[in-house]
């Protein structure tokens, strides 16, 4: 379950944990989920973190706020969405699933829920729908930790894989870009895409990279298997001339 309530002596606590591995979100304000019923004529009013007030809606009416927020999050499609409208629920009253870890993916311009505890063992032996084991998916040797179209980092609620290659981080609490000391949006750069030259290749120009160096025996001895298969092993390099110098004379297949 995702949402739980835990009583600490006389105060009442509201939690989210991760639909994948189960473990803590973050913890919820009782006006993110409180309600009033249909038929209830009173105007209800209810203080939010920030000691404003904030007047209570039906849960109908609640529902019809908060999804276009928790689609842009990918944590509910169309399909699910409709059914909270006719159910005035979500799949926890008024909480969809939730994810461990959030982020803006700054290629393609969209926000992305997923779970990043893949070492979990209940991330790993959570089943898809397919019945296949998230470890099965997502540790499967064809799956490499890194390609052209980004670096291996989780896997969303619905047991795909998420490729990123550079991030803007998102708080949790606040739902707001995690911002640097100057004001200026974090962003997160992954393995071979911190360095500038690689994110300026083309993805064909990556793709055969990665390619080249995952199938070069003499690249994977000295710089490692791991960093190779992530991409990671590319911060070794200045520029995409001592690249190409060293995978000459690894003699790499290409």
């Amino acid at each position: 379950m995702s949402v739980r309530v835990i009583f600490s002596g006389s105060q009442q606590i509201i939690q989210e944990f991760c639909e994948h591995c189960q473990e803590f979100v973050r913890e919820i304000h009782i006006s993110e989920i409180a309600t009033v019923k249909e038929n209830d004529p009173r105007t209800v009013k209810i203080r939010k973190p920030d000691t404003s007030l904030l007047t209570l809606k039906t849960r109908r009416e609640k529902i019809k706020e908060v999804t276009e927020s928790f689609k842009r999050k990918e944590l509910l499609d169309d399909t699910e969405a409709q059914e909270a409208f006719t159910k005035k629920a979500f799949k926890y009253g008024m909480r969809p699933e939730a994810m461990c870890s959030e982020s803006v993916d700054s290629v393609k311009g969209i926000t992305s829920s997923y779970c990043y505890k893949t070492s979990n063992p209940k991330f790993l032996a959570k089943q898809k729908s397919d019945g296949t084991t998230f470890s099965a998916s997502f540790h499967a040797v064809s799956e490499l930790k890194g390609n052209s179209t980004g670096s291996k980092v989780g896997m969303d609620r619905k047991g795909n894989i998420i490729r990123v290659k550079e991030i803007k981080v998102i708080d949790l609490d606040t739902g707001r870009i995690k911002l640097k000391s100057d004001g200026s949006e974090k962003k997160k750069y992954i393995d071979g895409w911190e360095k500038d030259w690689f994110r300026g290749l083309t993805n064909e120009r990556q793709k055969y990279y990665f390619e080249v160096v995952t199938n070069c025996p003499r690249f994977i001895d000295t710089y490692g298997g791991a960093e190779t298969k992530s991409g990671k092993a590319f911060q070794n390099f200045r520029n995409e001339d001592e690249l190409r110098t060293i995978i000459v004379r690894m003699n790499c297949p290409r």
